[in-house]
């Protein structure tokens, strides 16, 4: 052996890949703790496009993600009361001795939010109706090719 070659040192034992669920279950506890997605999958090792198919594909995980995310809604909204409630007084001095205070509130943010939240919910509300309304249509079409079949088999049996 050379005396001058640097020791060899062996790779660390690569770690093992986690499965599907794992993933998921992962990203799922980085969003609770952080509540942003790209934040969360970035820390998940995965991309925000890849939240989105899981949404898509796995029914499960899209009632998980949404559950944390009307968590999120729901401590913003809670947040959102404290500080309409909350008063900035700031004192006005004269020769150094408070003569009178003017009380403010910020209510131009608390209506922004609550715009957006507003916002948020009615586009849920309608991906909602729209479901609801493909299944109507879905239950309706297979009414329709049940009673056709029910025809096609009834001419059938009369020789028609």
């Amino acid at each position: 052996m050379d005396p001058e070659a640097p020791a060899v040192t062996p790779l660390p034992a690569t770690a093992k890949k986690r499965s599907l669920p794992q993933q998921q279950g992962y990203f799922l506890r980085q969003f609770r703790r952080c509540g942003r997605v790209a934040e969360a999958a970035a820390r998940t090792g995965i991309t925000p496009r890849t939240v989105q198919r899981w949404r898509a594909n796995h029914p499960r995980f899209a009632n998980r993600y949404d559950r944390i995310v009307e968590e999120r809604i729901s401590m913003m909204e809670d947040d959102l009361i404290l500080r309409a409630g909350h008063v900035e007084r700031r004192p006005i001095l004269y020769r150094g001795n408070e003569v009178a205070s003017v009380e403010r509130h910020n209510t131009q943010l608390a209506m922004y939010v609550m715009n957006r939240l507003d916002r948020a919910r009615h586009r849920a509300e309608d991906r909602a109706e729209r479901r609801e309304l493909a299944e109507l249509q879905l239950a309706a079409e297979n009414r329709m090719l049940e009673r056709t079949a029910e025809l096609v088999a009834q001419k059938l049996r009369n020789g028609s």
